[in-house]
């Protein structure tokens, strides 16, 4: 049931939720924003997301917190809390077809390249380059450059990854419209991102008179907030949502009279 006095909480998973450099084969949600997603889910009239370009599966394994919507696939499929899933279909999930056919064989030959490592999201493509040497970094950039141009698809870059969008319409920005379309939510919302294809997702947001937070020392769209790391989100979140962080354990104080 929809409800203007609602507030939908999204963050981006990788980079916002996760502690920063973390091998993203290897990254979990941080103690900190485990627990506020916690808190959020559990209070009245909020709800919370987590998107990511990453598979819904993959999401799921990942974030296992009662209550949360997960998007995965930049929010072509989703895990509504309670068990159920959906998944876009019709002519956008046609287009994909049609789009794999033609970039999926030239992008797997790319991941022969010395130390890159491909994965197949199904609604992109990425290519992990941690372990590639600058050279190799170039001729892979050249040469998906040329591979989607002419509007074939879509690439975003990051410092350990490369990735390939087979539809460039189907960005973070997509996800951010279909939950709120999914849920029929017209109150607040609030965006936390920390990339280039986040910034999509902030802009649409910030243009609809909504919170966006961009996790870095840099707004990555105008009208966002810069947060420097994850403790500093977490501090923003909380005081936007009116919620006080636990108390610290402490020893109960001792008082010791001097003889007289």
């Amino acid at each position: 049931m929809n409800d203007s006095s609602q507030r939908l909480w999204i963050f981006s998973f990788d980079g916002v939720l996760t502690t920063a450099g973390t091998d993203r084969t290897r990254a979990r949600l941080h103690r900190l924003t485990r627990q506020l997603l916690e808190e959020l889910a559990g209070t009245p009239g909020e709800r919370v997301a987590v998107l990511s370009s990453r598979s819904l599966e993959d999401l799921v394994s990942r974030v296992a917190i009662p209550g949360v919507f997960l998007g995965g696939g930049c929010g072509t499929e989703w895990h509504i809390p309670g068990g159920d899933s959906m998944t876009l279909s019709g002519r956008p999930k046609d287009l994909l077809m049609e789009k794999r056919d033609i970039l999926l064989p030239v992008l797997r030959d790319l991941a022969e390249l010395p130390g890159v490592t491909f994965e197949d999201r199904r609604w992109s493509a990425v290519f992990h380059v941690a372990g590639a040497a600058p050279k190799t970094k170039r001729t892979l950039d050249d040469r998906l450059q040329e591979a989607c141009r002419d509007g074939r698809g879509a690439l975003y870059r990051y410092p350990d990854m490369v990735e390939a969008l087979f539809l460039p319409e189907i960005t973070m920005e997509f996800g951010v419209r279909a939950l709120c379309h999914l849920l029929r939510h017209e109150g607040a919302i609030i965006c936390a991102g920390s990339d280039a294809n986040d910034a999509t997702a902030l802009g649409w947001v910030v243009r609809q008179g909504g919170t966006a937070f961009s996790v870095g020392r840099r707004p990555l769209v105008s009208g966002s907030t810069a947060v420097v790391d994850l403790r500093s989100l977490v501090r923003q979140v909380r005081d936007l949502a009116g919620t006080s962080p636990p108390l610290p354990a402490r020893w109960p104080e001792r008082r010791y009279n001097k003889a007289a």
